[in-house]
């Protein structure tokens, strides 16, 4: 799913408000600059057998463009997915 231009400024609006600091990366030190990839999803592993029902996280991606470290934030607990629709909301 592509994003609009409101949502991915709200995620970048949450992400910046529980990230606060230089947030350099914690593996190579090396940079402050991070690639945001969407959302994504990750589903609950059952030893490679398709589990429908199982539950499914969206997970937003934050990418070191020096090293590739990658961090997950969870796009319900920021309030950029509704929970009770899987629906992406818009920013302001």
């Amino acid at each position: 799913m592509k994003l609009n231009e409101s949502q991915n400024r709200l995620i970048i609006r949450r992400i910046n408000e529980v990230w606060t600091g230089n947030r350099p990366c914690p593996i190579c030190s090396k940079t402050t600059r991070w690639d945001i990839s969407g959302i994504h999803q990750v589903q609950r592993y059952n030893e490679g057998n398709h589990c429908p029902g199982a539950a499914i996280a969206p997970l937003i991606l934050v990418t070191c463009r020096t090293c590739g470290n990658t961090t997950l934030f969870n796009a319900i607990s920021l309030g950029i997915v509704d929970p009770s629709t899987g629906k992406v909301k818009e920013g302001a």
